[in-house]
């Protein structure tokens, strides 16, 4: 194997679609990473789960935040407001007051333990092993753009690798079916990231940006960004190094 990079941070979203924590070190399975997108917003009137890359409505989506506590709970703010756990009767009062429009938090089928009778969302997709993006692809696209700023938030990785100088390019989109060591978890690179609208949108910091959107199209066909699944479960930390199979 090849030493192609390190970890330089690992992002977990306990409620898809808002965002994530940073994490010193994250549990990972066969499934991915421990705790990763468990819950979801839902349009109570539909019980459509968000599209804040589909739908305007759901666009301020990424100015709420959520976090896992030590405890494994999990806790969302929105603007100008504390945190609140999921439970908490508050926290839909005060989604619902940002959004204009009655919302709801709720698990998503998938995570749902045993078999509560509680209302859950539905899943809107299949969700993906690990996510991984890394330095070598934010750079090549501020060179194709360099008025824009494709921060790595824009594209809600698990995974963030600062690669080796020589990487260059959307350079992960080399690596489909090869074998991967991520630290002590040993996996493979499944799949390329298809990107949508949820990188172009307004978020702290960052504008609307719809050059971003169009310039992974046009150069990267639509494509930025990896899943890797893992073989075996682990622990993953900010720091450790990455190696690529060369066969």
């Amino acid at each position: 194997m090849r030493q192609v990079g390190k970890i330089t941070e690992l992002w977990r979203y306990p409620v898809s679609s808002v965002t994530g924590e940073l994490l010193e070190r994250a549990e990972v399975s066969a499934d991915g990473l421990a705790g990763d997108r468990r819950f979801a917003l839902v349009e109570v009137s539909s019980g459509i789960v968000a599209h804040p890359e589909r739908d305007r409505q759901w666009q301020k989506c990424v100015f709420v935040k959520s976090r896992t506590t030590s405890a494994g709970t999990v806790e969302v703010k929105t603007p100008d407001h504390d945190w609140r756990g999921v439970n908490d009767p508050h926290l839909a009062l005060e989604l619902t007051d940002f959004f204009g429009f009655d919302v709801a938090l709720r698990p998503y089928e998938r995570a749902r333990a045993g078999t509560s009778d509680v209302e859950v969302a539905k899943d809107r997709y299949q969700v993906s092993p690990l996510h991984l993006l890394t330095s070598a692809s934010i750079d090549h696209l501020k060179s194709i753009h360099p008025a824009g700023d494709p921060d790595r938030r824009r594209f809600r990785p698990n995974i963030v690798v600062e690669t080796s100088k020589d990487i260059t390019g959307f350079a992960e989109l080399d690596w489909i079916d090869k074998g991967v060591r991520l630290g002590e978890v040993e996996g493979t690179v499944i799949a390329p990231t298809k990107r949508c609208g949820f990188t172009i949108i307004e978020q702290d910091g960052l504008p609307n940006d719809p050059e971003i959107l169009r310039n992974i199209m046009r150069f990267g066909r639509r494509n930025m960004g990896v899943y890797c699944a893992p073989a075996q479960g682990g622990v993953l930390k900010v720091g450790d190094l990455v190696n690529l199979d060369q066969g």
